[in-house]
């Protein structure tokens, strides 16, 4: 078994560790995009939560 990872071939066991990465990091994408698309307002909820982040905020206008 090989792969091409940008023009170059990888054979045997890193391409098998390349291959289910891949696979691992498109499944955990689609059930993200599922969990979303069955429940939009969940996401709705999470975007309008104020962040973690915003009590080191101090932005002056």
């Amino acid at each position: 078994m090989s792969v091409s990872i940008g023009g170059v071939q990888i054979p045997g066991v890193i391409a098998r560790i390349v291959e289910d990465n891949k696979q691992i990091a498109e499944q955990a994408l689609n059930e993200i995009i599922n969990k979303h698309k069955d429940d939009p307002a969940r996401i709705i909820k999470e975007i309008q939560q104020p962040s973690p982040f915003s009590q080191f905020l101090d932005i002056k206008i």
